[in-house]
């Protein structure tokens, strides 16, 4: 990709959000009925690519629990925990979300209280914290943990590349900090991060998911795939999802995930 020069001394990549690309129907057509929305990460398989933060009830979804809201202050309550996951389940599966601060406290409490996977959740994540007072990092807690760990949210190749080397299951993209200057476009934080994961598996073939946060619905969930996410995450309603993703992939030649992601994308 051709740089933009900003002045004489600096240049920089353009980026793209998701609402500055389009999708490329194939030659073909197909069937809606024969859309395959199948996700499947460790050994655990979702009848759809989305992972909902907030509260959803659209079948097929995997539902996150944010377990540092219904911890609060008070003192973490191992039965409590155990029950309110079990509920959160259903008849399906279940994670749980923390912050990487409390990473080390909190996600031994999600592998006892038997939720199926483990998500580490910010707004920008590293594999290492260096700091004066001691280094920390999250590849000793991820490999020491019983259950699949997704951790993020990161918007370069780099970080990307870095989280996928501490043993997580699946790498989240996109968050950043606006506040601070750091908020690079959707689109091109997924793309970068499908080059980390091409990377990651020429060296140690093992295939780290992809998982896209906030596609506001669901024909941006279907761009996030296109451009290489395997699963999207949501805080909110995700019950228009299944139908704008079933309909878009038809409409583009596609019967399954994995295929989509193939899909040709263009620039407005």
């Amino acid at each position: 990709m051709a740089d933009v020069a900003i002045g004489r001394g600096k240049s920089a990549r353009q980026a793209f959000e998701l609402d500055d690309i389009v999708l490329v129907p194939s030659r073909r057509v197909r069937d809606r009925d024969d859309v395959d929305l199948s996700w499947k990460i460790d050994a655990y398989r979702f009848d759809l690519p989305v992972m909902a933060a907030g509260e959803s009830t659209t079948d097929g979804v995997l539902p996150v629990l944010d377990l540092e809201a219904l911890i609060g202050d008070a003192e973490p309550d191992a039965g409590a925990l155990r029950d309110a996951v079990a509920e959160a389940r259903g008849e399906g599966r279940v994670a749980v979300s923390v912050s990487p601060n409390r990473a080390s406290e909190l996600v031994p409490l999600g592998v006892k209280a038997e939720a199926e996977l483990i998500v580490i959740r910010g707004d920008i994540v590293s594999a290492d914290h260096v700091s004066s007072e001691g280094d920390s990092d999250l590849r000793t807690l991820i490999r020491s943990t019983d259950a699949p760990v997704i951790v993020g949210g990161c918007v370069s190749y780099s970080s990307a590349k870095h989280l996928m080397r501490t043993g997580a299951a699946g790498v989240l993209i996109g968050g950043g900090r606006s506040d601070l200057g750091m908020d690079v476009p959707l689109a091109t934080a997924i793309a970068d991060a499908r080059a980390a994961r091409v990377r990651h598996l020429d060296e140690t073939s093992v295939y780290c998911h992809i998982i896209a946060m906030g596609p506001s619905n669901g024909v941006d969930a279907a761009k996030a795939i296109a451009v290489g996410a395997d699963a999207v995450m949501v805080d909110g309603d995700v019950s228009d999802y299944p139908d704008a993703l079933r309909s878009t992939m038809a409409l583009c030649g596609y019967t399954d995930v994995k295929s989509f992601q193939k899909a040709e994308v263009v620039v407005r």
